[in-house]
């Protein structure tokens, strides 16, 4: 975005109402942008976004216009036209996709909870055991070096000191991270609060819960694994191969020729097609960390 997010912040009040209208389209970005940890309103994250992309769209615009003029030496209709169709659609484009960055950049906050989350909370454990209680392991823990995990801590600690109770901070941390892991820890720890029963044993099955569940997922990824290779063998080895004996045959039974063009053609689909493949199997692995 061409618009940096202090400067969204100040956007004139007059543009303010392009920001009231699209948010009650995209009414979920209000929790995308709190997840992301990202202090601004939807209305003037998505007047800026809207402004941002708009000057993309022109520029798109102005740059296609030239292009078409350098090679018709005329302003046609036909190509004013075009360049109009292009430019809206990079318009649309970049409007989409800063629209949904914060979900994005919410997601690699919420991994980088994951990454550090269990090994805060086997030191919670610790501390816990020791004799020490939830507050006082919170402020040790948002102390500590535990990166993001350490961060959301933090601001649990700040609204029990400024008078909320232990379980309303955590709920409110449930309520607001996009980790899975982290909101279950949350409403574990709240049910111990609530019922009165031992944190420390709390503490324990949420560990377990969580390194069950990273074990299962790394099982899960090792079986489909297996289905992936047999895929990617196939698109990579077996069907150009086949292919071109197939066009083989059939040239020689109906007399058409088989160039080079058909050979590199199959070749550079081959390698496209395992490209997309390594993408996909890479964004599969699990985010585990034991």
């Amino acid at each position: 975005m061409l618009y940096s997010i202090d400067r969204a912040n100040n956007v004139n009040r007059k543009f303010v109402w392009i920001g009231e209208r699209l948010a009650k389209v995209f009414y979920n970005l209000e929790y995308d942008l709190a997840k992301a940890g990202l202090e601004i309103s939807s209305e003037k994250y998505l007047t800026a976004a809207f402004f941002s992309a708009l000057v993309y769209g022109i520029a798109i615009f102005f740059f296609l216009y030239g292009l078409f003029f350098l090679r018709d030496a005329e302003i046609t209709a036909q190509n004013s036209v075009l360049a109009f169709a292009i430019g809206f659609a990079f318009f649309i484009v970049f409007f989409l996709i800063q629209k949904i960055y914060p979900g994005i950049m919410a997601k690699k906050y919420a991994a980088g909870i994951d990454q550090s989350l269990i090994y805060a909370l086997k030191s919670m454990l610790v501390q816990v055991s020791s004799g020490l209680n939830l507050f006082e392991t919170m402020v040790n823990i948002s102390r500590a070096n535990y990166g993001t995990v350490s961060k959301e801590f933090e601001d649990v600690v700040q609204d029990i000191s400024s008078g909320e109770s232990e379980p309303r901070a955590l709920e409110k941390l449930a309520l607001k991270t996009k980790s899975e892991y982290l909101k279950r820890t949350s409403w574990q720890i709240i049910t111990a609060l609530r019922s009165g029963a031992s944190l420390e044993g709390a503490l324990k099955s949420v560990i377990q819960t969580l390194t069950a569940q990273q074990l299962r997922a790394i099982k899960n990824y090792a079986a489909e694994l297996n289905m992936w290779i047999l895929v990617y063998l196939l698109f990579a080895a077996a069907i150009p191969t086949l292919g071109i004996t197939f066009l083989v045959i059939l040239s020689a039974m109906s007399g058409a020729s088989i160039g080079q063009e058909h050979i590199i053609l199959m070749a550079v689909g081959a390698f496209v097609m395992q490209i997309v493949l390594i993408g996909f199997v890479k964004t599969r692995i699990p985010k585990v960390f034991l």
